[in-house]
């Protein structure tokens, strides 16, 4: 039988099915997990930084506002030596980095960074966006606004501003810093718990798709199958047909008319003389008879060969080399094409080096032959007389007197396949054949 694997399994054809799912969905998985990582990696710096915001409005509740009294405001030494012991603690452990307080107008009524008391930034645009009892203000700041003249050289601050009443019952600003660290800590502990669980996600879905592609591919698989089982059927009938076309031939026709040719001859040597018409007659049917063996032969049907399709179509390549044509194959082996499939690709082959051997008069034909786990490739190219032009190009035609091609084209194009004939230049004809398995 042809191929010595038979046709991919049900097994192998859900492997493949599962695998290809698999590493489309691991595609899938990094394309739509970055861009959610990048998500998730700016909610959580958002919390976090909502989280200083909090933390930023309570110690300005807390401990800031009952130390802004008239004297501070006035920048009374004594009521800013009293706001330095309030956040000396809190400095000092690092919680907090700088701290500002100002009246709406712009001016730094006290800083843990004395120079600045006094100086006026109204040109500060996180001021505008305070409203009296709203929400505060939190971002990372660039430091690089004029106000942040000794934070130079400082690695990133998270800024908090909130607008409220003091001690004094005025309302005043209050700007405090926060290391950085501390909402890139905060960040990355909720991004690390928040982060699994979409990834997860992502990948529960992937899964859950797996029994739809598993069977998605057993149902395709057994369409093939008996696609496959079909085409065998039709291919048998053909060729059973075709073996009892020839048989007819040969035992009726072939038969009659060499009996016929038979007595012409002997007709044409009676008497005293041959017989110039019954010789004529005679050598036509003799002609005739030879054509009708040819086609007789080409109707049998294709012999399977055990060793493989490239072996069969290595013997073809023989027979034109045994006709003086030099053959140049590249034919990959056979690994298991099934019957249905190997046969047709077998007929192409043998219908294109037919018409080269008959009518190309070429003296170099290529054949290649390519085998992959999802169809079979032949290519059969001469460098004949090629095809009938028009035009200066050259276009696929039927060859006249031999129509096998167009019949198995006709059968491989049922079966999903293809069969084109195209010139080839500067001359010659290519034949190309492609069938699935």
């Amino acid at each position: 039988m042809w191929g010595r694997g038979g046709s991919s399994s049900e097994s192998t054809e859900v492997r493949r099915a599962v695998v290809r799912h698999l590493l489309y969905g691991a595609v899938a998985l990094v394309v739509v997990s970055v861009p959610t990582f990048l998500a998730f990696e700016r909610i959580a710096e958002a919390h976090a930084l909502d989280n200083a915001a909090e933390d930023g409005a309570s110690i300005a509740r807390r401990l800031l506002a009952p130390g802004v009294t008239e004297a501070l405001i006035a920048s009374q030494p004594d009521a800013i030596a009293a706001m330095d012991r309030r956040l000396g603690p809190r400095m000092s452990d690092g919680s907090l980095a700088r701290v500002k307080i100002w009246k709406p107008d712009g001016v730094i009524i006290y800083s843990d960074e004395h120079a600045l008391i006094g100086r006026n930034f109204s040109s500060d645009p996180d001021l505008s966006k305070l409203r009296p009892g709203g929400a505060p203000v939190s971002a990372i700041s660039t430091l690089d606004e004029e106000e942040n003249v000794f934070e130079t050289g400082t690695d990133s601050l998270v800024e908090v501003y909130t607008l409220s009443s003091s001690h004094a019952g005025q309302d005043v600003v209050y700007e405090m810093y926060f290391p950085l660290v501390r909402v890139e800590r905060e960040r990355d502990q909720l991004l690390a718990k928040i982060a699994p669980v979409g990834v997860l996600a992502l990948g529960a879905l992937t899964l859950s798709q797996l029994p739809l592609a598993i069977g998605l591919a057993r149902r395709v698989s057994s369409i093939r199958r008996s696609r496959t089982r079909l085409l065998a059927q039709t291919v048998k009938a053909v060729e059973l047909e075709r073996q009892r076309l020839a048989q007819d031939l040969h035992d009726d026709v072939i038969q009659d008319l060499s009996g016929a040719a038979v007595s012409l001859e002997a007709l044409g040597r009676a008497g005293d003389g041959s017989d110039p018409t019954a010789d004529r007659a005679a050598a036509i049917l003799r002609r005739d008879i030879r054509l009708l063996r040819d086609i007789v032969a080409n109707l049998f049907p294709v012999t399977p060969h055990e060793a493989g399709l490239d072996a069969a179509i290595r013997d073809l390549a023989a027979g034109l080399g045994e006709q003086g044509l030099r053959v140049e194959l590249d034919l990959d082996e056979d690994t298991g094409v099934d019957p249905v499939t190997a046969g047709l690709i077998y007929r192409v082959a043998r219908e294109a080096m037919v018409n080269v051997a008959k009518h190309a008069e070429a003296g170099v034909v290529d054949v290649e032959l390519i085998i992959t786990p999802y169809a079979v490739s032949l290519r059969v190219a001469d460098d004949g007389r090629g095809l009938v032009t028009s035009g200066g190009t050259a276009v696929a035609t039927r060859i006249a007197g031999h129509v096998g091609l167009d019949i198995v084209r006709e059968t491989i194009t049922e079966a999903g396949g293809s069969v084109v004939v195209e010139g080839r230049r500067p001359h010659g004809t290519v034949v190309r054949a492609r069938l699935p398995r």
